[in-house]
């Protein structure tokens, strides 16, 4: 796949675990008006005190079993798990359920919730999983974002495989068309957003 934002942002490079806290601090900037996120953690105060640490527990769950892009001034990541990622096992699980419950407090049950739908949504048939997209907010718009997805959507395209994405802000349906994917279905959130499901066949 060829694609015109390459041009326009850095080369992509795979991050590193050394990258956590930076890249956990870029996606909480650039994810700080997102619809979903902002359900999960409507309070501004709140969000200001943990949006770092929420954006940890993806971070570095991707980092251990998928592969994480950014760029060379860290403006941006793509958070991929590939095809076949094993769930977590049991003690991953508390980890993981005591650090939401640590980050989001009351919303726990809230965000379980929403975890759980997005998880049982997944296509059955194998495919890449685009967890997290974020830039900066003084980065967007000059297509870091396009760059970061390209490793991954090359690679579909070499071996014909699909790719997924939840649109956490709706309105991020047009660009992510740009790139190949369709919305198949989409989950309602009682009192919240309505985030469509996204798939994309290799070209």
């Amino acid at each position: 796949m060829t694609d015109p934002a390459r041009q326009a942002g850095s080369a992509p490079i795979r991050a590193t675990r050394a990258d956590t806290d930076v890249l956990s601090s870029v996606l909480a900037r650039a994810f700080a008006t997102n619809p979903f996120v902002r359900f999960i953690l409507p309070d501004d105060a709140h969000y200001e005190r943990v949006g770092d640490a929420f954006f940890r527990l993806g971070v570095a769950q991707d980092l251990a079993h998928g592969e994480v892009y950014t760029n060379a001034d860290r403006s941006g990541a793509a958070l991929w798990l590939p095809p076949g990622s094993p769930s977590p096992g049991l003690v991953e699980q508390l980890s993981l359920g005591l650090a939401l419950l640590r980050t989001v407090g009351h919303r726990t049950v809230a965000a379980a919730s929403a975890l759980t739908k997005f998880e049982n949504a997944r296509p059955k048939q194998p495919h890449w999983y685009l967890t997290i997209l974020g830039t900066d907010p003084q980065a967007q718009g000059s297509g870091v974002g396009g760059a970061l997805l390209a490793p991954i959507l090359d690679r579909c395209d070499q071996t014909g495989a699909t790719a997924y994405l939840e649109s956490s802000n709706p309105d991020n349906v047009t660009y992510y068309h740009r790139f190949g994917f369709e919305v198949t279905s989409e989950i309602a959130f009682r009192d919240g957003p309505t985030i469509p499901l996204m798939l994309r066949q290799p070209r």
